[in-house]
């Protein structure tokens, strides 16, 4: 169904309908005004700047493609949204690597994708916070893609339950669960002493003899 101006409830979805008139400068705003908030999401799904950029060019450019099919409901980011997070998702099963992503890379101005909050505490404190948020950031890389997700839209793009749940085409019910099982998760990480976790091994099975 093709984008019908005057049924839209975010501005978004009229340039948008604009750019499946062949207006290319309606699509143009539309990136300017989108691509930091996109850019820095699938910065946080990929944990890999590089990567992160090339991710939100091709969502970008399978909206401009699909200008004119999608159907005018909410507001616009959700369908960003759901576009990115589906597509970093499909990046990391390519990878096969959801549970052993990269976190920390600093890029272009020196900052990982996840940071901390800056408390600006004493020097130790400092020290101990970095430490917890290591392994913290651990746990995030070990976490489902489906948790993983749900994590990142609540905790730090900000998303109530409902956007999210628009986002990733579940019940609300199903965001507040998968969250709850990522933050038991995180919040075990967290008591967990960083000696232990980095002499985890996995424990290669030996093949029964016959």
């Amino acid at each position: 169904m093709g984008i019908e101006p005057g049924n839209a409830v975010d501005p978004g979805w009229q340039a948008l309908a604009r750019t499946a008139a062949g207006d290319a400068a309606a699509f143009e705003r539309l990136v300017e005004q989108h691509q930091e908030r996109l850019l820095r999401l699938c910065e946080r799904m990929l944990a890999d700047v590089e990567e992160a950029r090339d991710a939100a060019q091709e969502v970008f450019l399978k909206l401009y493609r699909n200008a004119g099919s999608f159907r005018p409901r909410g507001q616009l980011f959700t369908l960003l949204y759901r576009i990115a997070v589906n597509h970093c998702l499909n990046r990391l099963r390519r990878r096969n690597l959801v549970r052993f992503l990269r976190f920390g890379d600093p890029g272009d101005d020196d900052r990982p994708p996840f940071e901390a909050p800056d408390q600006r505490p004493g020097a130790g404190e400092s020290l101990v916070a970095r430490e917890r948020w290591v392994r913290v950031r651990r746990a995030i890389d070990r976490l489902p893609g489906n948790q993983r997700a749900v994590l990142i839209l609540a905790k730090f793009e900000g998303l109530s339950y409902r956007e999210i749940a628009a986002v990733l085409g579940i019940t609300e019910g199903a965001v507040e669960s998968r969250l709850f099982r990522a933050m038991r998760r995180l919040e075990s990480a967290e008591d967990t002493p960083q000696e232990t976790q980095e002499n985890e091994r996995p424990v290669v099975p030996t093949a029964k003899r016959t």
